[in-house]
C-alpha cells in the first residue's frame, strides 16, 4: 500500500521549516484541509505522539491534514534562541499555503494546542482566509502562561541545584524545561490575549478542553459575541504538558479527544 504520508521542507531558503503531509484516506475526500499548529516547548515534546495521531485519524476521516514545526524548532532550520511569535505567525501562513499547493486551494481549517491554539486564533483573526478552527485547550493570557513556566521551571531547578540557587541566563536567554526562551519570544508569547481580539477569526470554531474546567477563560462567550459560531466540547483528560503528568499521560494518546475533534470536523459542511 502506497504511503499516503509525504515528508519535507517549505518556505524561504533560510527559514526551511519541516512538515508533513498526510493524504486523505479511503473512499471520501472532505472539502477541506487541516493545518496543525504544535505548542511549544515541553508540551511540544509530551505531545508529540499525539500530533501524529490527530493527523492519522483525520487523514482517514478523509481529510488532507498538513503538521510542521516552527522556525527554530523540532526539525525545522533555527537555532534555538532565534524563535519569536511574529515568526511563528508567519510559519503559520507558510503552512496554510502549502497545503493549498498539496489540495488545489482547498478551503483550510487550523488545529492548535495551547500556543499552537492561541497562533491558529492570532494568524486567522489577521488574515480572515480561514474557514474554522479547532482551539484545544488554547493559551488565552500569555503573560499568566510564561509566568506559569517561569515558576514551574524555577521550582525543579531549585529541587534539582538546592535552595536559594538561581537559574543562569545568557544575554536574558531562559531555559524552560528544554526548550530556550529569548527575551523577544518572551515578549510575543507575553502579549497573547486572546480576550481581547478585535474580530472574529473564522466563521466556524470548535473550543476543545480537556482540562478540568470547560471553558476556564470564558472564550467562548468572546469569540460568540464576535459572530462566530462556537461550539465547544468538554472531555476532561491529564494535561500532558503539565509539570505533573505522569509518563503513562504523555506516552498514551487521548482517543477520547482526538475521536470528538474528528467526529465535529466530520459534522461540518463548509
Amino acid at each position: 500500500m502506497r504511503n499516503p504520508t509525504i515528508t519535507g521542507y517549505m518556505g524561504a531558503a533560510d527559514k526551511q521549516l519541516f512538515f508533513c503531509f498526510d493524504a486523505p484516506q479511503g473512499a471520501t475526500t472532505r472539502p477541506f484541509g487541516f493545518v496543525l499548529c504544535p505548542p511549544f516547548g515541553r508540551e511540544y515534546v509530551s505531545t508529540h505522539r499525539v500530533f501524529r495521531q490527530f493527523a492519522s485519524r483525520l487523514a482517514r476521516a478523509g481529510f488532507p491534514v498538513l503538521r510542521f514545526d516552527y522556525f527554530a524548532t523540532g526539525d525545522s532550520a533555527g537555532e534555538d534562541s532565534e524563535g519569536s511569535l511574529e515568526q511563528w505567525l508567519d510559519d503559520v501562513a507558510t503552512a496554510v499555503n502549502t497545503l493549498r499547493d498539496h489540495t488545489a486551494g482547498m478551503p483550510v481549517w487550523l488545529a492548535g494546542l495551547r500556543v499552537g491554539a492561541s497562533l491558529a486564533a492570532l494568524y486567522a483573526a489577521q488574515h480572515q482566509d480561514v474557514a474554522g478552527l479547532i482551539l484545544w485547550d488554547a493559551v488565552v493570557d500569555g503573560k499568566r502562561y510564561v509566568d506559569t513556566l517561569l515558576e514551574a521551571h524555577q521550582q525543579r531547578f531549585r529541587q534539582t541545584a538546592g535552595h536559594g540557587q538561581t537559574l543562569p541566563s545568557t544575554e536574558g536567554v531562559r531555559e524552560i524545561f528544554g526548550a530556550l526562551l529569548s527575551p523577544r519570544l518572551a515578549s510575543g508569547l507575553r502579549a497573547i490575549d486572546l480576550a481581547t481580539l478585535p474580530r472574529a477569526p473564522a466563521p466556524q470554531i470548535l473550543l476543545m478542553s480537556s482540562s478540568p474546567q470547560a471553558d476556564p477563560d470564558a472564550l467562548g462567550n468572546r469569540l460568540a459575541a464576535l459572530g462566530a459560531s462556537v461550539d465547544r466540547k468538554h472531555v476532561p483528560w491529564p494535561e500532558l504538558w503539565a509539570e505533573g503528568a505522569e509518563m503513562n499521560d504523555v506516552l498514551m494518546p487521548p482517543a477520547r479527544v482526538l475521536q470528538a475533534m474528528v467526529e465535529s470536523a466530520q459534522g461540518e459542511r463548509r
